[in-house]
């Protein structure tokens, strides 16, 4: 595992030929001050503007998305096949963004009070985690209707921050435990794909590179 960066990265994005990360440049106070990095698989590694990330976060309408969110950096985006765009802010409330921005469906995503950390589309269904309540959830794109609940009391998460998938497969961040699981999104057998030695936040998968934010930064595994 080779460390990319030191410090402290809120996201990480992928693109075709590598990936576009966004990090904390300096703290003043309690006002954070983030700037943006891109690095190609062919090495090169250079400083990019603020609107490079938010097209690669928002897609093409980047501009009108993200006047509607309530922060640019926390919010969750998944860039739909044909330009919508799904939202998902830190207080669970979700919306669907048609093309041009406009608003096509609204509500929350909670679970017991507790908002998801993170989003991710499989076919026809939505799945969440939830990090506090260390719990997997399947909802419906058609009704957005739970569906499916893994975990709870005895749940195999710990503190779940993160959703990628891979094929059939979700990878999710498991940063109570350090531990990278793997859940197969048809049988829906999990098992510990890989573990760290601190919290990991989250794992993307671009061509054959695997890169993973954890607590001390960016690394290529």
């Amino acid at each position: 595992m080779k460390q990319i960066f030191a410090g402290e990265v809120f996201e990480v994005l992928p693109l075709s030929n590598g990936f576009i990360f966004a990090y904390c440049k300096e703290k003043i106070d309690d006002n954070i001050i983030v700037a943006y990095k891109m690095l190609t698989f062919d090495g090169q590694f250079s400083d990019v503007a603020k609107n490079i990330y938010l097209l690669t976060k928002f897609g093409n309408n980047y501009k009108a998305v993200s006047a509607y969110c309530k922060n640019h950096i926390t919010v969750k985006s998944l860039v739909q096949p044909g330009g919508k765009v799904f939202l998902l802010e830190e207080d669970g409330t979700a919306t669907l963004l048609d093309v041009d921005a406009s608003v096509l469906w609204s509500g929350e995503l909670t679970y017991r009070t507790f908002a998801p950390s993170d989003i991710k589309i499989y076919r026809k269904s939505l799945w969440a985690c939830y990090k506090q309540a260390d719990v997997l959830l399947k909802f419906s794109l058609n009704t957005m209707r739970e569906e499916l609940r893994i975990g709870g009391k005895s749940s195999p998460f710990s503190e779940p921050r993160d959703i990628f998938i891979d094929g059939e497969n979700a990878m999710i961040c498991n940063s109570g435990s350090n531990k990278l699981i793997q859940l197969n999104l048809k049988s829906y057998n999990l098992f510990e794909f890989e573990s760290f030695d601190e919290p990991v936040y989250q794992y993307i998968k671009v061509n054959d590179y695997r890169i993973v934010i954890l607590k001390s930064g960016l690394y290529l595994i």
